[in-house]
């Protein structure tokens, strides 16, 4: 990254103290007016993970994905955004991609409380559960967060992952994340200032589907390397077996067993 030296023009007041003159602060020419803050607010974010793992089920029968999006915010407390990644064609049929587009509300009750409610469409281009079925799926979310700790219930809007028959609409997903920072504990440490512990817990209910409903974990750590952010998780579940497996060229495999999740991701 390219630096920027600043240099600062000192008043010759030793030059014409020496004939007698002074400068008073009324005759200085005023500084400029600061501009005002945009109350909108663009980035960029690009990722890269060992796993795809959603609500602790594998997107990628286990292999990698590369991830990105964009999103906006207004100081408001609007905000959108989209983002992307690729899936595996063997969990959803004629698909390769996942592209999902949010909009929602934050409002800041506190300085460490704050409320949120949104919605959140998961496209897949081109996925087909069947002749008449499709992936799609919109999600509206309800949540909160106190300091560093976050709560959020999902609701199926519509059927739930292409599960029709009969119809997942009302399928529910509650869960509970903590991304704990060590700056929090002001030792004052640059390198562990950088590191954050990050938690969660999540349930699972699939409306008419028993055997799909199911909990997930996650505990790993995150840090900062000059804006990289670098990351390694524990994820599990106690997903059925006999309703997370799919058939690959290699073999079946269990995308909902407990698996060392890496990743590294970067906002600009």
């Amino acid at each position: 990254m390219a630096s920027v030296k600043n240099y600062s023009v000192v008043a010759a007041a030793l030059m014409l103290s020496v004939h007698g003159l002074s400068i008073r602060a009324a005759d200085e020419p005023a500084a400029p007016a600061a501009e005002p803050a945009s109350p909108h607010t663009l980035t960029g974010n690009l990722g890269f993970v060992s796993d795809y793992r959603f609500r602790g089920i594998s997107q990628t029968a286990k292999q990698p994905a590369i991830q990105g999006g964009f999103d906006y915010a207004h100081a408001s407390g609007f905000y959108a955004g989209t983002w992307a990644s690729n899936v595996s064609h063997y969990s959803y049929t004629n698909a390769n991609m996942e592209w999902d587009f949010y909009t929602g509300y934050n409002y800041k009750v506190t300085d460490d409380i704050g409320l949120t409610a949104g919605g959140l469409y998961y496209f897949y281009p081109g996925g087909r559960t069947g002749s008449d079925g499709k992936w799609d799926t919109l999600e509206a979310n309800f949540g909160g967060n106190w300091k560093w700790i976050s709560g959020k219930l999902w609701y199926s809007v519509t059927d739930f992952f292409g599960l029709k028959d009969p119809k997942s609409k009302g399928s529910t997903y509650i869960e509970v994340n903590a991304t704990y920072p060590f700056s929090e504990l002001k030792i004052g440490n640059p390198y562990l200032d950088k590191l954050s512990l990050v938690g969660h817990i999540g349930h699972q209910k699939v409306r008419h589907y028993g055997d799909a409903s199911y909990t997930d974990w996650k505990l790993g750590a995150t840090y900062d390397l000059n804006g990289f952010i670098l990351g390694a998780a524990y994820v599990g579940t106690n997903a059925k077996k006999d309703f997370y497996t799919v058939a690959t060229s290699r073999g079946d495999k269990r995308i909902g067993s407990s698996t060392i999740v890496l990743s590294v991701s970067k906002s600009f």
